[in-house]
Protein backbone atom coordinates (compact mmCIF):
# COMPACT_ATOMS: atom_id res chain seq x y z
CA UNK A 1 0.00 0.00 0.00
CA UNK A 2 1.06 3.50 -0.58
CA UNK A 3 0.40 6.86 1.04
CA UNK A 4 0.76 10.09 0.96
CA UNK A 5 2.61 12.14 3.46
CA UNK A 6 1.40 15.57 3.12
CA UNK A 7 -1.93 15.49 4.21
CA UNK A 8 -2.29 12.93 7.83
CA UNK A 9 -3.71 13.90 10.90
CA UNK A 10 -2.59 12.71 14.53
CA UNK A 11 -3.83 9.42 15.91
CA UNK A 12 -4.80 9.84 19.21
CA UNK A 13 -3.77 8.02 21.67
CA UNK A 14 -0.47 7.33 19.89
CA UNK A 15 1.86 8.38 22.30
CA UNK A 16 0.63 6.02 25.07
CA UNK A 17 3.13 3.47 26.30
CA UNK A 18 4.46 0.96 23.90
CA UNK A 19 2.23 -2.51 24.21
CA UNK A 20 5.05 -5.15 24.16
CA UNK A 21 3.90 -8.36 22.60
CA UNK A 22 4.69 -11.26 24.38
CA UNK A 23 8.10 -12.50 24.38
CA UNK A 24 8.24 -16.27 23.62
CA UNK A 25 11.46 -18.38 22.53
CA UNK A 26 11.08 -18.35 18.88
CA UNK A 27 11.95 -22.18 17.33
CA UNK A 28 12.65 -21.05 13.70
CA UNK A 29 15.15 -19.12 12.32
CA UNK A 30 15.41 -15.73 10.42
CA UNK A 31 17.49 -14.96 7.39
CA UNK A 32 17.02 -12.96 4.27
CA UNK A 33 15.08 -14.43 1.14
CA UNK A 34 17.58 -15.55 -1.82
CA UNK A 35 16.16 -14.92 -5.55
CA UNK A 36 15.40 -18.51 -5.86
CA UNK A 37 13.03 -18.51 -3.59
CA UNK A 38 9.92 -17.29 -4.82
CA UNK A 39 7.83 -20.00 -4.88
CA UNK A 40 8.77 -20.16 -1.26
CA UNK A 41 7.58 -16.97 -0.55
CA UNK A 42 4.21 -17.33 -2.86
CA UNK A 43 3.24 -20.57 -1.21
CA UNK A 44 3.82 -18.91 2.00
CA UNK A 45 1.26 -15.83 0.75
CA UNK A 46 -0.96 -18.50 -0.50
CA UNK A 47 -0.97 -19.74 3.20
CA UNK A 48 -2.24 -17.02 4.69
CA UNK A 49 -5.46 -17.13 5.99
CA UNK A 50 -8.29 -14.84 3.93
CA UNK A 51 -8.44 -11.64 7.09
CA UNK A 52 -4.73 -12.11 7.47
CA UNK A 53 -4.61 -11.87 3.57
CA UNK A 54 -6.52 -9.01 3.66
CA UNK A 55 -4.66 -7.08 6.05
CA UNK A 56 -1.97 -7.42 4.58
CA UNK A 57 -2.43 -5.66 1.56
CA UNK A 58 -5.27 -3.74 2.64
CA UNK A 59 -7.90 -5.46 0.48
CA UNK A 60 -8.49 -8.38 -1.82
CA UNK A 61 -6.26 -9.87 -3.46
CA UNK A 62 -6.36 -12.63 -5.87
CA UNK A 63 -3.99 -15.57 -5.96
CA UNK A 64 -2.67 -14.35 -9.69
CA UNK A 65 -2.28 -10.92 -7.80
CA UNK A 66 -0.01 -12.58 -5.46
CA UNK A 67 1.96 -14.25 -7.90
CA UNK A 68 2.67 -11.03 -9.31
CA UNK A 69 3.98 -9.88 -6.06
CA UNK A 70 6.39 -12.52 -5.39
CA UNK A 71 7.93 -12.00 -8.19
CA UNK A 72 8.36 -8.35 -7.97
CA UNK A 73 9.61 -8.89 -4.53
CA UNK A 74 12.51 -11.65 -5.60
CA UNK A 75 13.22 -9.70 -8.96
CA UNK A 76 13.29 -6.06 -7.84
CA UNK A 77 14.49 -3.83 -5.48
CA UNK A 78 12.45 -5.18 -2.56
CA UNK A 79 14.64 -7.02 0.52
CA UNK A 80 12.95 -9.61 2.40
CA UNK A 81 13.42 -11.57 5.49
CA UNK A 82 11.95 -14.77 6.08
CA UNK A 83 10.99 -16.57 9.79
CA UNK A 84 12.18 -20.56 8.87
CA UNK A 85 10.62 -23.61 11.00
CA UNK A 86 11.76 -27.01 9.61
CA UNK A 87 12.30 -25.52 6.30
CA UNK A 88 8.77 -23.92 6.00
CA UNK A 89 8.29 -20.13 5.41
CA UNK A 90 6.24 -19.31 8.13
CA UNK A 91 6.83 -15.08 8.06
CA UNK A 92 7.94 -12.62 5.64
CA UNK A 93 9.38 -8.92 6.36
CA UNK A 94 9.48 -6.83 2.93
CA UNK A 95 11.40 -3.79 2.47
CA UNK A 96 9.88 -1.44 0.12
CA UNK A 97 12.31 1.85 -1.09
CA UNK A 98 9.86 4.71 -1.69
CA UNK A 99 10.63 7.12 -4.72
CA UNK A 100 13.04 10.27 -3.66
CA UNK A 101 10.99 13.11 -3.28
CA UNK A 102 12.84 16.53 -2.49
CA UNK A 103 13.70 17.51 0.27
CA UNK A 104 12.47 14.53 2.19
CA UNK A 105 14.68 11.35 3.90
CA UNK A 106 15.33 8.72 1.57
CA UNK A 107 12.36 6.40 2.79
CA UNK A 108 10.82 2.55 2.52
CA UNK A 109 7.98 1.17 3.23
CA UNK A 110 7.71 -2.10 5.68
CA UNK A 111 5.11 -4.86 5.40
CA UNK A 112 5.08 -7.87 7.36
CA UNK A 113 2.85 -11.21 6.66
CA UNK A 114 2.70 -14.03 9.40
CA UNK A 115 0.54 -17.27 9.01
CA UNK A 116 -2.32 -17.54 11.68
CA UNK A 117 -0.46 -20.29 14.00
CA UNK A 118 2.34 -18.12 14.42
CA UNK A 119 0.93 -14.84 15.22
CA UNK A 120 0.98 -12.82 18.69
CA UNK A 121 4.62 -15.05 19.28
CA UNK A 122 6.80 -11.90 19.09
CA UNK A 123 7.66 -13.20 15.44
CA UNK A 124 7.21 -9.57 13.84
CA UNK A 125 9.36 -7.37 16.54
CA UNK A 126 12.02 -10.10 15.68
CA UNK A 127 11.71 -9.44 11.83
CA UNK A 128 11.29 -5.72 12.34
CA UNK A 129 14.92 -5.81 14.23
CA UNK A 130 16.42 -7.52 10.87
CA UNK A 131 14.63 -5.19 8.57
CA UNK A 132 15.99 -2.16 10.22
CA UNK A 133 19.29 -3.44 9.61
CA UNK A 134 18.46 -3.42 5.93
CA UNK A 135 17.24 -0.31 6.00
CA UNK A 136 20.53 0.91 7.95
CA UNK A 137 22.68 -0.28 5.52
CA UNK A 138 20.64 1.11 2.15
CA UNK A 139 20.98 4.35 3.67
CA UNK A 140 17.10 4.41 3.93
CA UNK A 141 16.55 7.27 6.51
CA UNK A 142 12.68 7.12 7.30
CA UNK A 143 11.12 3.14 7.40
CA UNK A 144 7.17 3.70 7.18
CA UNK A 145 4.48 0.93 7.91
CA UNK A 146 1.40 1.26 6.33
CA UNK A 147 -1.90 -0.30 7.60
CA UNK A 148 -5.53 -0.35 8.54
CA UNK A 149 -6.71 1.43 12.11
CA UNK A 150 -8.26 -1.60 12.69
CA UNK A 151 -5.38 -4.12 12.01
CA UNK A 152 -4.40 -4.32 16.19
CA UNK A 153 -1.06 -6.28 15.35
CA UNK A 154 0.30 -3.96 13.21
CA UNK A 155 -0.48 -1.17 15.06
CA UNK A 156 1.24 -2.26 18.42
CA UNK A 157 4.24 -3.71 16.24
CA UNK A 158 4.83 0.29 15.58
CA UNK A 159 4.40 1.67 18.87
CA UNK A 160 6.59 -0.98 20.26
CA UNK A 161 9.19 0.17 17.59
CA UNK A 162 8.42 3.75 18.25
CA UNK A 163 6.93 5.02 15.29
CA UNK A 164 5.07 8.13 14.93
CA UNK A 165 1.43 6.80 14.04
CA UNK A 166 -0.57 8.88 11.63
CA UNK A 167 -4.00 8.85 10.27
CA UNK A 168 -3.37 9.73 6.10
CA UNK A 169 -7.01 9.44 4.44
CA UNK A 170 -7.72 6.04 5.78
CA UNK A 171 -4.78 4.14 6.68
CA UNK A 172 -2.57 4.69 9.30
CA UNK A 173 1.24 5.27 8.30
CA UNK A 174 3.83 4.61 11.15
CA UNK A 175 7.12 6.35 9.97
CA UNK A 176 10.36 5.70 12.31
CA UNK A 177 13.78 6.65 11.95
CA UNK A 178 16.56 4.22 10.85
CA UNK A 179 19.99 4.85 12.01
CA UNK A 180 23.05 5.10 9.90
CA UNK A 181 25.11 2.37 8.37
CA UNK A 182 28.54 1.63 10.29
CA UNK A 183 30.95 -0.95 9.45
CA UNK A 184 29.72 -3.34 12.05
CA UNK A 185 26.37 -2.84 10.44
CA UNK A 186 27.66 -3.94 7.10
CA UNK A 187 29.45 -6.77 8.42
CA UNK A 188 26.42 -8.18 9.93
CA UNK A 189 24.67 -8.25 7.06
CA UNK A 190 27.63 -9.51 5.28
CA UNK A 191 27.57 -12.83 7.44
CA UNK A 192 23.89 -13.00 7.17
CA UNK A 193 23.79 -12.77 3.57
CA UNK A 194 26.48 -16.54 3.66
CA UNK A 195 24.18 -17.72 6.21
CA UNK A 196 21.06 -17.25 3.70
CA UNK A 197 23.02 -18.88 1.23
CA UNK A 198 23.85 -22.32 3.08
CA UNK A 199 20.58 -21.77 4.87
CA UNK A 200 18.20 -21.83 2.08
CA UNK A 201 19.92 -24.90 0.31
CA UNK A 202 19.30 -26.43 3.90
CA UNK A 203 15.55 -25.22 4.49
CA UNK A 204 15.06 -26.31 0.60
CA UNK A 205 16.11 -30.02 1.79
CA UNK A 206 14.22 -30.28 4.70
CA UNK A 207 11.46 -29.02 3.00
CA UNK A 208 11.78 -32.52 0.33
CA UNK A 209 11.63 -34.46 3.99
CA UNK A 210 7.97 -36.06 4.79
CA UNK A 211 6.29 -33.77 7.18
CA UNK A 212 7.09 -36.71 9.97
CA UNK A 213 10.97 -36.19 9.63
CA UNK A 214 11.40 -32.58 9.32
CA UNK A 215 13.38 -30.80 12.54
CA UNK A 216 14.76 -34.36 13.43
Amino acid sequence: MTSSADTHAPVPGADRAPQHPPVERLSGHIRKLVPAERETLLQHLLRLDPLSRFMRFGGVVSDNALARHATRVVSGDASAVGYFIDGELRAVAELHPLGKRPGKPAAAEAAFSVERPWQGKGIGSALMRHLVLLAQNRGIEELQVVFLPNNGPMRNLAVHHAAQLQLDDEEMVGRMRAPRATIFSQAREMLGDLFSLFSSAFDLQERMLPPHLRGN
